[in-house]
């Protein structure tokens, strides 16, 4: 491994010496506080493949000033023992820094530095690979976030990206993200890590979003011993059935932000003046009854609707029984003879019996002649975020603090940075969302320059994810002795 050499010849042959010396060629390091101690520290830690690590620390002693300073690495599928990375000489404090650049850092590893005969502590650094998640259609369609997608077999979908660092042979899992406040994930599909780092993975759904909520997927690569469990970042779908020609069903905007209105509307087959009726579902009710309608001409209808949480709906066409017939009114009584005569008159005639009344018209029902599809509209949190500095020192702390409606208190939240190129997000920070569904996320900086980041909350049952703007945050470098925490 090629050591990084910042003081001239001298310091190749001192940090040899150092190297031999005082650890062993290739041993694990053995704390050997003689007159002197170092302390170690690595920022930030997890990381994901190929950001930036900021290694600091102090040595305390009698002579402690221009003293030289070994990191030595060793990575987790390394075989053999530590070997010297880069060496640096203290400053007047005894305060040190490293910088692993951009790209340098791709799997996890350990660490610790030596010095004037004392040997730091090991830290690990933990960190994820870089994946990435693209989906197309039938026809190799693209399907960006917020695409509808459509259940059954012949729509099959492929979820593709690539890992890197790149692990052939490794499994990689689709998940589509369910209970547990929407912090759950349930595995879906599985696909293999090719050499390249490239993976596939063909699924067809049979499950649509109105079933369980959810329409939120990713793809996890899991833990070995080179990173840490790998997802991608997460995207939200509205997963339907297909449309039934007779009765179908549409939403003008899909999905909504919660506080919006939609319009659902559709046509049916039948023609005007047939009887429509909505029905609704959400995570937390079944069907039921939100409107009815008489379709307009060509048979379209539509119906207004003001969702919360992500809402399943079904149109169902009626058709009305005829009434039940009435009641059939009493025959009028015979009347009664005349008595004979003395002389045999005739006797008079009886009356007439009055007249039955007629029957009520019979209650109107309705019968279900068909059905829509079910259309399922996702509602995205309304979220709002602000910063409490952009610009700051190195590893000083910002605080990101914001709510979420509607209410997701115990729901994870997370902080996004952008990769170098600017085309995808990776996880740098959570938090989890507290009362009145508000939260604080904290976060220090160390690679000195500018950073992009921005709040994410993934979808869940209730509602689909949603983001904040970005923040540009521009850090500033700062000695190593001005960096370095109390007590070293």
């Amino acid at each position: 491994m090629r050591l990084k050499y910042v003081t001239g010849a001298a310091a190749v042959v001192a940090c040899a010496a150092i190297a031999l010396t005082a650890v062993g060629a290739g041993a694990a390091p053995r704390h050997q506080f003689r007159s002197h101690a170092i302390t170690i520290h690595a920022q930030p830690n997890p990381i994901t493949a190929g950001d930036p690590v900021l290694i600091f620390g102090r040595l305390f002693g009698r002579v402690r000033s221009g003293r030289l300073v070994v990191l030595f690495e060793r990575a987790a599928f390394q075989r053999g023992g530590f070997a010297p990375v880069q060496a640096t000489r203290t400053g007047s404090t005894g305060a040190y820094e490293f910088t692993r650049a951009s790209g340098v850092v791709l799997t996890n590893r350990a660490w610790y530095v030596a010095a004037a005969g004392a040997v730091s502590r090991t830290v690990l650094e933990r960190v994820q690979a870089a994946v990435t998640l693209n989906v197309t259609g039938p026809g190799s369609v693209s399907e960006p976030n917020g695409s509808v997608l459509q259940t059954g077999s012949k729509y099959v979908y492929t979820f593709a990206g690539a890992v890197s660092p790149a692990r052939a042979g490794a499994g990689i899992f689709l998940q589509r993200q369910g209970a547990n406040s929407g912090n759950g994930w349930a595995t879906i599909g599985r696909g293999t890590v090719a050499a390249d780092g490239s993976y596939s993975i063909p699924h067809s759904f049979v499950i649509p979003s109105s079933q369980n909520g959810d329409a939120t997927i990713r793809v996890l690569l899991r833990n070995d011993v080179r990173n840490i469990d790998s997802p991608s970042d997460s995207l939200s779908y509205e997963i339907e059935q297909t449309q039934n020609p007779n009765l179908t069903i549409n939403a003008a905007s899909n999905p909504i932000v919660e506080g919006g209105s939609d319009t659902v509307s559709g046509v049916d087959a039948a023609g005007a003046g047939q009887l429509l009726t909505l029905y609704a579902r959400d995570y937390r009710h079944s069907f039921g009854v939100v409107a009815t309608t008489t379709s307009g001409p060509g048979g379209s209808y539509t119906f207004n609707v003001t969702p919360v949480y992500n809402t399943a709906y079904q149109v169902v066409a009626s058709a009305p029984p005829k009434g039940s017939t009435g009641t059939t009114g009493s025959t009028g009584s015979t009347g009664s003879t005349g008595g004979t005569g003395s002389t045999g008159s005739t006797g008079s005639r009886g009356s007439t019996g009055s007249t039955g009344t007629t029957g009520s018209t019979g209650t109107t029902g309705t019968i279900a002649k068909y059905r829509s599809a079910v259309l399922f509209i996702g509602v995205a949190d309304a979220l709002t975020a602000k910063a409490s500095a952009t610009t700051v020192n190195q590893g000083q702390s910002v605080m990101f603090t914001g709510s979420v409606v509607p209410d997701k208190t115990g729901h994870v939240i997370y902080l996004q940075g952008e990769n170098a190129a600017g085309n995808a997000w990776h996880i740098i920070g959570s938090a989890t969302i507290g009362a009145n569904s508000a939260y604080t996320i904290t976060q220090s900086f160390y690679e000195a320059g500018t950073q992009v980041v921005r709040v994410k909350i993934p979808g869940g049952p209730d509602n689909q994810g949603a983001v904040s703007a970005p923040f540009t945050i521009t850090v500033t470098a700062i000695s190593p002795a001005a960096l370095v925490p109390a007590g070293g």
